[in-house]
C-alpha cells in the first residue's frame, strides 16, 4: 500500500475511530484513507489549535487516545498553545503532521519542526524511511499512552505515495514502571500521619486516572480522615463517604471550615497547584504528605513534610498496613466534621433573584440539565463563578482547558468531548473574549458537523482580568472594554438557537431550550464588567 494508506491503517488498527484536523499537503490523502478505507470519522476544525483541543477534549472525556492531524509548517506552528495545554494536562494525544522535502529550499512552509515540538513539551517521532511509517505510528501511540502526553508524528510529505509493505501489529504502551514505595519514604510519611490529630485526605486527578479511588477511600476511613478532592477530581467521593467537596478557591462553605481545622493533609495524585492551595495559604500550619507516581511532582509547588514516590493505591495500602502494625488508632476527626453532611452541602447553589447575576444564571442552567452531562470550561475571569456553580457529578465528565492559563481553547475541547459523549448533553462555559477568539469559528464547525452543544457565554463586555487590574491601580478601563456583535443573532445566522439574557425574566426561555435539547443552543449571559468577582490565581 501507499505510505498515507499505511499510516491510516496503523491508526485504525490502534482502535481509533475518530480523527480531528485540518487537511493540507501533508495529510489530505491520509485523512481520505482513514475515512474511505477504514470507516473512520473525521471532524474538521477551522483552526489547527482547535483540532488539537478537539483531540484533547475527546481523550479527556473518553479516556481513549485523541488523534489530530494538521499540515506542515504553519499548520503545525498554529498548534503551539493547544499542544502545551495538552502537555500540562497530561493528555495522551497523537498529532500527525508532515514536513517539506529537505531539498525544497523555496517552499515557504519549511521549518525545523523538531525543536518547535520539543519546546512545547510534546514528544516527537520522525519517519526516517517510508517503510517505517506504520511502525513509527505505533511507536508514537505507545509513547503517548505510556507517558500521558501528546506526541507529534512527522512523516515527510514526499513519502505519501511511496509503496510499502504493511503488517498488522498491536500497540503496546511503553508505560514506565512505577517502583514500590521506598521504606524510608514510607517511614517518614507514616510518622507524620501517626502524629496528626485532624488528618485530611486529598485526592487529585491522579487517583481518578489510576483507578485508586477505593484504595484511597479505605485509607481515609482507616485513619478517620474526611476526604477532599482537587477540582479535576470533583465528584469522586460522596458526602456519605466522608467527602467535604473541593479543596481550593471554590471550596464549599462547610468544607472550608474543615480545611481550616485540619492539621495534616495527605495528598494522593494532586499537584498542589495554586488553585488547589489558594497560593499555599490553605496549607499554612499543616503537615503535608504528598504521594505521586511522578517523582518530579513531589515538593514542586510547596514544601512537604514527607514525600512518597509510588502508585496511589499501593501507597495507600502500605500506609494502612504500617499504621496497623504500629497500633496507631484512627482519629475521630472524620466523624465529627461530617456528621449530618449531605451531598447538597458540597455544591454551591445561587438562588434566583429579581436581579440577574452570573451565579444565579449558571446555577439555574446547571439545575435543568440531567445528571449525566459533560461540562467543559474555557479560560477566563468568569471561572471563579463557573467552577463554583457549574459541575458534573462524575469527574470523568468534566473537561478543563485551563492548564496553560489561556483563553479561547475551550470550544475545541467541547467539540471533542461531545464526540466522545454522544448520548448526553455537553455544556460549554466560556467568556466573551474567548468566544470571539476561537469559539465563534468553531461553533460553526460543531453546527456544520451536527455535534450538538449548549454554549453559555459569560459576557461582561471586557477582558475581565485586565479590567480588574486597571481598576485596582486607578487606571482608565477603556482599553479592556469591548462592544461585541450580538452573539445570539450570530448564532442564529449559523443555525443555532440564540438567547440574550440580560435580566432575570429573560432566563426562563433559555432554560426551556436547554431542557428541550432540540439542537445547538447559545445563551449570552450579559453582565457588567464590575459584576464578576475577581479570581485568585
Amino acid at each position: 500500500m501507499f505510505v498515507h494508506e499505511s499510516i491510516a491503517a496503523a491508526v485504525a488498527g490502534a482502535h481509533v475511530d475518530t480523527m480531528f484536523g485540518l487537511i493540507g499537503d501533508a495529510n489530505l490523502f491520509l485523512v481520505n484513507s482513514f475515512v474511505e478505507q477504514h470507516g473512520g470519522r473525521y471532524v474538521c476544525a477551522v483552526h489547527e489549535a482547535s483540532a488539537v483541543m478537539m483531540a484533547h477534549g475527546y481523550g479527556a472525556r473518553s479516556g481513549r487516545l485523541g488523534v489530530a492531524t494538521v499540515t506542515q509548517g504553519p499548520g503545525l506552528t498554529n498548534t503551539a498553545t493547544a499542544l502545551i495545554e495538552a502537555v500540562r494536562s497530561s493528555t495522551p494525544l497523537l498529532l500527525i503532521t508532515g514536513d517539506t522535502a529537505p531539498g525544497n529550499l523555496l517552499n515557504q512552509q519549511s521549518l525545523d519542526q523538531e525543536p518547535f515540538v520539543r519546546a512545547t513539551g510534546a514528544g516527537y517521532v520522525l519517519v526516517q524511511r517510508s517503510a517505517d511509517a506504520a511502525h513509527c505510528v505505533r511507536q508514537a501511540i505507545a509513547t503517548a499512552l505510556g507517558e500521558s502526553r501528546p506526541v507529534v508524528l512527522n512523516c515527510p510529505t514526499e513519502y505519501q505515495w511511496d509503496e510499502v509493505e504493511f503488517a498488522d501489529a498491536d500497540v503496546i504502551p511503553a508505560r514506565p514502571a512505577i517502583p514500590d514505595p521506598d521504606d524510608d519514604q514510607l517511614d517518614a510519611a507514616v510518622g507524620v500521619i501517626a502524629s496528626a490529630h485532624r488528618p485530611l485526605v486529598l485526592a487529585g486527578r491522579g487517583v481518578v486516572a489510576s483507578g485508586a479511588r477505593d484504595a484511597v477511600l479505605a485509607f481515609a476511613r482507616r485513619i478517620g480522615a474526611p476526604l477532599v478532592t482537587t477540582l479535576r477530581a470533583r465528584g469522586l467521593y460522596r458526602a456519605d463517604e466522608g467527602s467535604i467537596g473541593v479543596m481550593g478557591t471554590v471550596s464549599a462553605e462547610k468544607g472550608s471550615q474543615v480545611l481550616a481545622d485540619a492539621d495534616c493533609i495527605i495528598a494522593f495524585g494532586a499537584s498542589l497547584n495554586t488553585w488547589t492551595t489558594s497560593r499555599n495559604t490553605l496549607l499554612t500550619g499543616k503537615a503535608v504528605v504528598q504521594v505521586d507516581s511522578d517523582a518530579a511532582c513531589l515538593g514542586r509547588t510547596t514544601a512537604v513534610a514527607a514525600a512518597v514516590h509510588g502508585d496511589a493505591a499501593s501507597v495507600a495500602a502500605a500506609f494502612g498496613s504500617w499504621l496497623d502494625e504500629g497500633g496507631v488508632p484512627a482519629s475521630s476527626f472524620r466523624d465529627r466534621v461530617t456528621a449530618g453532611l449531605v451531598q447538597a452541602d458540597l455544591v454551591a447553589v445561587a438562588r434566583p433573584g429579581a436581579t440577574l447575576t452570573l451565579a444565579s444564571a449558571l446555577s439555574q442552567i446547571t439545575a435543568v440539565l440531567p445528571e449525566r452531562r459533560t461540562v467543559v470550561f474555557d479560560g477566563g475571569r468568569f471561572l471563579g463563578e463557573a467552577f463554583a456553580y457549574v459541575h458534573s457529578p462524575d469527574p470523568e465528565r468534566q473537561v478543563l482547558s485551563t492548564s496553560f492559563g489561556a483563553v479561547g481553547l475551550g470550544m475545541g475541547a467541547a467539540i471533542g468531548a461531545a464526540c466522545a459523549a454522544q448520548d448526553e448533553p455537553t455544556l460549554f462555559i466560556t467568556g466573551d473574549g474567548g468566544f470571539m477568539m476561537n469559539g465563534l469559528a468553531e461553533l460553526h464547525s460543531a453546527i456544520r458537523q451536527d455535534i450538538p452543544l449548549i454554549v453559555v457565554i459569560c459576557n461582561d463586555g471586557s477582558y475581565g482580568a485586565e479590567y480588574d487590574q486597571y481598576v485596582n491601580k486607578g487606571v482608565k478601563t477603556d482599553l479592556s472594554l469591548f462592544s461585541w456583535p450580538s452573539f445570539p443573532a450570530v448564532a442564529r445566522s449559523l443555525g443555532a438557537d440564540g438567547y440574550a439574557v440580560q435580566t432575570a425574566d429573560q432566563l426562563p426561555a433559555a432554560l426551556e431550550a436547554v431542557r428541550a435539547q432540540r439542537r445547538h443552543v447559545v445563551i449570552d449571559v450579559r453582565i457588567g464588567p464590575a459584576d464578576v468577582p475577581e479570581v485568585a490565581h
